[in-house]
């Protein structure tokens, strides 16, 4: 997502390119009930994504992009290799809640059989790992680097936990079954959403 030609851009710069990567998301989530069944769907909703121009990232290099991981022949490491200190840095919190959360979803999700839920259900889960990318980032990220980045990242937190949380209200009013799962993670979301608004006031008043 770095280099040279980003060192100059400000926090609307950078959120630009993060609402497009956002739209990348959306449209993989959007697409994916379409293709679940068929053999590599995620290589087919990767081409239809490609064929979008207002979905091309800048310069035209999807690796950096969250779905790159997707395309066919890449190398991307799945390990997630922090420093030692990860756990005091800024994101860290979002990622371990966020994980936690999103396995009791997974649990929950895998053993309801209400296919109304199916859709809805997977994209809770795919918004559990936006916000979890959305903390990696954070976590990677040294404390004097790209503050601007730092305060777009944020915002497209606080953007994400903002359609969790209306997602997990659509749920809940429309399958009463559900309601309560989905009030659950909604509680511990608006918690959630404090530290957020916290963490990018501090950004915001410059403090590392």
């Amino acid at each position: 997502m770095r280099g040279p030609l980003k060192d100059q851009w400000n926090e609307f710069d950078w959120e630009a390119e993060l609402k497009k990567d956002d739209a990348r998301v959306d449209t993989y989530m959007r697409e994916l009930p379409r293709y679940i069944d068929l053999p590599a769907e995620d290589a087919v909703i990767m081409k239809h994504i490609q064929e979008k121009p207002d979905l091309v990232p800048f310069n035209g290099d999807y690796r950096e992009s969250s779905l790159y991981e997707l395309f066919e022949d890449n190398d991307v490491d799945e390990e997630v290799d922090f420093s030692d200190d990860w756990q005091k840095r800024d994101g860290a919190d979002f990622f371990i809640v966020a994980g936690r959360l999103a396995r009791l979803w997974a649990q929950y999700f895998a053993s309801e059989t209400n296919p109304e839920q199916t859709v809805a259900g997977m994209r809770i889960l795919c918004l559990y790992g936006k916000i979890m990318a959305r903390g990696a980032d954070l976590i990677d990220m040294e404390d004097d680097e790209y503050p601007a980045l730092r305060v777009a990242l944020v915002k497209r937190l606080l953007s994400d936990v903002n359609q969790l949380m209306g997602e997990l209200q659509r749920l809940s009013a429309k399958i009463p079954s559900a309601a309560e799962k989905a009030d659950f993670h909604f509680e511990h979301l608006m918690t959630f959403r404090e530290k957020v608004l916290a963490l990018l006031a501090k950004y915001r008043s410059g403090k590392s």
